[in-house]
């Protein structure tokens, strides 16, 4: 079903070995190949990914996403994304019958040591709780909760704009305004890829946007969600409700973000079980005007 790496797919570089009993651990880039083989461990994780969202990640960070192969079998695989000297590490993913024999941290060490190569100050993540104990072993710290909540759409006013490309560098700037972050080229893209589901709220100017995107499990997730302040949020949120009436929304907020926290309980959005935000490096403050985050491999 999936190639060795030894089988000369385009694009796969074996990194690093480590001996195991009779086996042998080797790190690579992860390529198009490996995606197929990405998207079933997110499926049996139910974390609800799709081809497209791998394909994206590869093109942001195509040195950045790592394969475990334990002597031909794929066994575990880890993604990266930069934004100058910011970056996150996610999807982050060991086959259940391989944990408990290190791979997972050949894995980190691998990503951290990439990132670090590239001058990254900060490095973070969102930790699945079972996953913790590693990455404080790592050198990682807690920052926040990362919360996930879920609604089914409703009846509510829509004050919203539809996206236009004549917005695009005007999102760019107000994204990187509002964190302090230079994610263009993410942002970009997203722009590009989801144009029909990027959702602006205007006074005059720009004061709001999210992003809708479908997701594998037949649920949209809403983010990057920015506003600055939190009437402009609310008014997006409401909109977005209305448009997706008949959806199952999902969105992750910083446990920080209280306003945001607040207007999704207002309008019956649902807690499930959370991650913890963590980082490495320096401390960046960043989340004021983050109603949503991109995502959980993404930051």
């Amino acid at each position: 079903m999936f190639s060795s790496p030894a089988s000369g797919g385009a694009g796969v570089v074996n990194i690093m070995a480590f001996p195991r009993g009779q086996s042998m651990l080797t790190i690579s880039v992860m390529t198009e190949d490996d995606i197929e083989f990405a998207e079933y461990l997110t499926y049996l994780e139910k974390w609800a990914y799709t081809q497209d969202d791998f394909k994206r990640l590869i093109f942001f960070e195509p040195k950045g996403c790592f394969v475990a192969w334990k002597d031909k079998e794929r066994v575990g695989i880890v993604t990266t994304t930069t934004y100058d000297d910011y970056a996150f590490i996610g999807t982050l993913i060991v086959k259940k019958e391989e944990r408990g024999k290190g791979i997972g941290k050949e894995l980190m060490n691998h990503a951290i040591e990439y990132l670090q190569q590239r001058g990254i100050k900060t490095i973070e993540l969102d930790g699945e709780l079972v996953a913790i104990s590693l990455y404080k072993r790592l050198g990682f710290k807690d920052k926040y909760l990362s919360l996930r909540f879920n609604v089914k759409g409703g009846r509510y006013s829509d004050y919203s704009t539809l996206y236009d490309a004549s917005m695009l560098d005007e999102i760019v700037n107000f994204d990187r305004e509002k964190t302090g972050i230079s994610r263009e080229r993410v942002i970009k893209k997203l722009l590009e890829e989801f144009s029909e589901s990027t959702i602006v709220i205007r006074n005059k100017n720009l004061v709001a946007y999210a992003v809708v995107r479908p997701r594998a499990e037949g649920f949209f997730t809403i983010g990057p969600f920015i506003a600055d302040k939190s009437a402009a949020g609310e008014n997006l949120l409401k909109s977005i409700i209305r448009k997706y009436s008949k959806q199952r929304l999902c969105i992750g907020v910083p446990e920080v973000n209280s306003e945001a926290i607040r207007m999704l309980l207002r309008y019956r959005f649902k807690s499930t079980e959370p991650s913890l935000r963590m980082y490495l490096g320096e401390r960046k403050d960043y989340e004021k005007h983050i109603y949503g985050i991109l995502s959980p491999e993404k930051g």
